[in-house]
């Protein structure tokens, strides 16, 4: 399991939503100020969207305690974290579990992984810095998470391009924003794998086991040899695992997994909290993030007003699920997702640095104004641009326990780096 420490949520949101919920003790201990609050107490709760650390689990601004958790991948089945952990930065999961009334920890039961797409890259426009898998068009952001590839200039598209694995949230206009991207193989003829395609079915013909429909830009057929967990019907959600040579342009597949479509309608959770696309939009009082049917009132408080709120717009929702709906208690837009890496550096705003890091710092090498160091395995940088803050320095931080904040740098090696904004002490 990865060691590092990392948030995507900035640490005001945090504190922000325990305002909405907690009593001020409690606050002042979850922020920082005044006496420790009693974290003990607990909710039933319910996360969905990329995961933002390591150490213990961080979806949603959440830190989830995870020893005792149970991960299910996306065709259904008990995953060992062992040896290939899938629990990866970027890796969209829901989490069902309990929150303690800090707000921003808890323990988790069970996270299912919500995978995207794995096939070869067809595609690219660096105009639009969107790629095409399968057919299927994806977006990057700033901060899209690369694993083995130097960003987004280090895809190779091509009739014999690289093998991608992309993780990310839908949009309705099928569109896939990536929250992390893995190269797979450097070509598809060096590829032994399969390939994998997860959204609804249309075009549902044949009688089974040999039917026919499509996934997105995907042509699929399953025969005798197919494994499905019940049967076909049009518009369901399915993941399908396939095989990697087509025959005519229809792929078979080699495994159909029906996946629910929002909540259970008997589904209630005391704490929800949804990161994702607006993929429906009725009303401002009611419309989807990634298929979880969502409600507003007039105690609902938009944090980025109202307007920004369409069809297609990335953000984050809290509040209740009562009969398979989220009632909201807030809803505000993620700035990130514009192409904003987050580097204001004015040294002052935490929202201006999309990620976190937590621990003890080692391996420092460098000067005063640049060098690099690892907190729970990940390694940073830092420059004269760095705040160091509580007496620290570059001469001085190693072997403290620190608190991070970061921004994500994807333009060389074969992943993503961090530089630090800031580095305070953290007891």
């Amino acid at each position: 399991m990865p060691q590092a420490s990392v948030s995507l949520r900035p640490a005001s949101a945090r504190c922000a939503f325990a305002l909405s919920t907690l009593s001020l003790a409690v606050l002042l201990g979850a922020c920082g100020g005044g006496g420790g609050g009693d974290p003990a107490a607990s909710t039933q709760g319910f996360s969905s969207g990329p995961i933002s650390g390591f150490g213990s689990i961080i979806v949603n601004g959440i830190r989830y305690e995870d020893g005792s958790a149970s991960v299910i991948d996306d065709e259904g089945d008990s995953v060992s974290r062992s040896s290939d952990d899938p629990l990866q930065l970027g890796v969209v999961v829901e989490v069902v579990g309990r929150v303690n009334d800090d707000g921003i920890s808890g323990t988790a039961s069970r996270f299912e992984v919500r995978s995207g797409l794995k096939g070869p890259v067809e595609a690219k426009n660096s105009l639009t810095d969107t790629l095409t898998v399968l057919g299927t068009p994806v977006r990057v952001t700033a901060t899209t998470i690369y694993q083995g590839v130097s960003g987004f200039a280090g895809l190779v598209a091509g009739s014999d391009g690289q093998v991608v694995e992309v993780h990310g949230l839908p949009g309705a206009d099928g569109t896939l924003v990536a929250t992390r991207i893995e190269l797979e193989s450097p070509s598809v003829s060096a590829y032994g794998g399969d390939y994998r395609v997860r959204g609804s079915l249309s075009g549902l013909a044949g009688t089974a086991p040999s039917q026919t429909f499509r996934v997105g830009a995907v042509d699929v057929r399953t025969d005798a040899l197919t494994r499905l967990n019940g049967s076909l019907v049009e518009g369901a959600l399915v993941s399908v695992r396939l095989a990697k040579t087509p025959v005519a342009g229809v792929y078979t597949a080699s495994r159909v997994q029906l996946k629910t479509r929002g909540f259970a309608r008997d589904d209630r959770y005391d704490r929800a909290e949804i990161e994702g696309l607006v993929t429906a939009f009725t009303s401002i009082n009611s419309f989807e993030v990634n298929g979880y049917p969502v409600t507003t009132s007039d105690t609902t408080v938009f944090e980025d007003g109202r307007s920004g709120v369409v069809l297609g717009a990335r953000v984050d929702v809290d509040g209740t699920v009562v009969n398979g709906v989220l009632q909201a208690r807030k809803v505000e837009l993620d700035r990130f997702d514009s192409g904003e890496s987050g580097d204001d550096r004015d040294g002052d705003d935490r929202d201006d640095a999309p990620f976190e890091f937590k621990g003890v710092a080692s391996a420092v090498s460098g000067t005063a104004s640049a060098g690099t160091f690892v907190v729970r395995g990940q390694s940073i940088d830092y420059d004269s641009r760095t705040v160091f803050r509580d007496g620290l320095s570059a001469a001085s931080f190693s072997g403290v326990n620190v608190e991070v904040d970061a921004v994500s740098d994807s333009s060389s090696g074969a992943g993503t780096r961090f530089l630090a904004v800031r580095i305070e002490r953290k007891n």
